[in-house]
């Protein structure tokens, strides 16, 4: 499995699916970052990029 951020491969117990990730987060900012709103439903992401992507939403939140 490749990441769709990195593109590295991961085993199965080192990403989160599409499902997952909108089901497990319940902050918006984070569920409307562009890069977690254009995965697909097949598309897979690493736990590192996960991180990533939570510390630059916690850096600038996009909240009303």
């Amino acid at each position: 499995m490749n990441c769709f951020v990195c593109g590295k491969e991961k085993q199965d117990f080192e990403v989160w699916t599409n499902k997952l990730v909108i089901g497990i987060t319940y902050d918006s900012d984070f569920q409307n970052n562009d890069v977690i709103s254009s995965m697909s439903e097949k598309s897979i992401i690493c736990h590192q990029c996960i991180i990533e992507i939570q510390k630059e939403v916690k850096e600038n939140p996009k909240s009303d």
